[in-house]
């Protein structure tokens, strides 16, 4: 039986990306903690720290990889230095090499050099299905590796005596046009007492016009926290923990299509039920009726909160326990799991 003795993981940009967070420095400590696992986690810069780190996290892999090691190249894009060093370091060190890809990059950046890793690595890591349907074209040995989430034990205590409906992530972009079809207008159309918690807006247009939008519903309390540290997991997990139901939407377009489906995942970590379009990868992980609903549209929305709104205390926190039950499926053991499955594979083949 293989194992796993220490992990090189390249990363790219900075810990203020969800990528470098989820799928790289909470599960490492995991690792480490539970495991006995070491690790170099390089995340690039021109500090002269991170200069140095790299360098000896390099010329470590190069020259001295450790027994029953894996290098790992996470979603690094560019045609600069840092990703010259690494092709060279996966053509000379090839052997249980992973490119680890969670978003579809090669349809914001180049892909050149996306395609080049996929090639050239001895495995490609996906965060979603649709990802991996793209890169198994240039490498066979490509791998569905769900995102994680980190579980620090925050479990969602007691309802709210004012429904809270909650959302978490950057509010822009796709995930502000998603939210304005098939949510705003569910919410807009409440007729109870309610508060919506969005967490994410980061400019004060963006607060203005959530405010405009829902200024005719005097029963709608509208909750914007502002200058979040997405770092502080644990706050994050604590904030989390206090909607009654989470929201998660995803348009009908290659680049949502490709998300990992992480938001429906933070809402079940914290033990809250979750309502979701139907669209991958949130259909991996809700299970209907069970720890959460699909909803297609504006109306599904409206009518599964209602329904949670008006659910007695005995059917929620069945929702809520199966919520918390479901990380079965996407913690940090499974994650563990997974990339020892790659080296047993990588065994096999020898």
């Amino acid at each position: 039986m293989p194992s796993i003795n220490h992990i090189y993981w390249f990363a790219f940009y900075n810990e203020d990306s969800p990528s470098v967070r989820y799928r790289a420095t909470f599960p490492l400590e995991y690792f480490h903690t539970v495991h006995h696992v070491r690790y170099s986690l390089i995340i690039p810069g021109y500090h002269p720290a991170k200069v140095w780190r790299f360098i000896r996290a390099y010329l470590s892999a190069l020259l001295f990889r450790k027994n029953d090691s894996l290098i790992v190249i996470q979603r690094v894009h560019s045609s600069f230095i840092y990703s010259t060093l690494l092709k060279l370091l996966v053509r000379l060190r090839h052997n249980n090499t992973i490119y680890d890809i969670d978003d579809s990059d090669y349809l914001y950046w180049p892909s050149k050099t996306i395609y080049s890793f996929a090639k050239k690595c001895q495995y490609v890591s996906v965060g979603s299905r649709a990802i991996g349907v793209h890169l198994a074209q240039f490498n066979p040995n490509t791998v569905f590796v769900t995102s994680p989430t980190p579980d620090l034990k925050i479990i969602k205590e007691k309802r709210n005596e004012r429904f809270t409906i909650g959302w978490i992530g950057a509010f822009g972009g796709d995930h502000k046009q998603s939210l304005m079809e098939h949510v705003f207008p569910a919410l807009l159309a409440l007729d109870f007492p309610a508060k919506f918690m969005l967490i994410g807006v980061i400019n004060d247009h963006d607060e203005q016009l959530i405010r405009t939008y829902f200024q005719s519903n005097t029963a709608l309390e509208i909750e914007l926290p502002r200058n979040v540290d997405w770092k502080d997991e644990r706050a994050l997990q604590e904030q989390i923990a206090q909607f009654d139901i989470g929201v998660a939407t995803l348009l009908e377009n290659e680049i949502q299509l490709s998300k990992s489906g992480i938001k429906v995942k933070q809402y079940l970590n914290n033990g809250v039920p979750a309502l979701a379009t139907n669209l991958p990868e949130n259909d991996w992980v809700i299970r209907e009726g069970i720890n959460g609903y699909y909803c297609n549209t504006r109306a599904d929305f409206k009518a599964r909160i209602e329904e949670f709104h008006a659910m007695s205390d005995t059917e929620y926190w069945k929702f809520s326990q199966n919520a918390r039950a479901s990380i079965v499926d996407f913690d940090h053991a499974h994650y563990y799991n997974d990339f020892l499955q790659i080296m047993q594979r990588a065994v096999y083949k020898k």
